[in-house]
């Protein structure tokens, strides 16, 4: 097991939750990603993994999202 600590300048993984079934499409601008669904009806979530270059890039992802309308559910750092 990793254990470093994170660092804000240095790329990372991350789980995002997002309540509903989202589009693959809208994570295309990003490289290194899956898109998978969980959950079935009003119990449905999108679950994107992938890199991000730094935190930086974590707030603009997440600023996507926001964009988006999708409820986020969780944000995991994945060591």
């Amino acid at each position: 097991m990793d254990t470093r600590p994170l660092a804000p300048h240095e790329p990372a993984r991350y789980r995002l939750q997002l309540q509903g079934r989202l589009s693959a499409a809208w994570v295309d601008w990003m490289s290194d990603v899956r898109v998978t669904y969980e959950g079935e009806g009003k119990f449905a979530a999108t679950v994107v993994t992938g890199t991000v270059r730094d935190q930086a890039g974590l707030f603009g992802l997440l600023s996507h999202v926001r964009d988006l309308g999708a409820p986020l559910i969780a944000v995991e750092w994945i060591r």
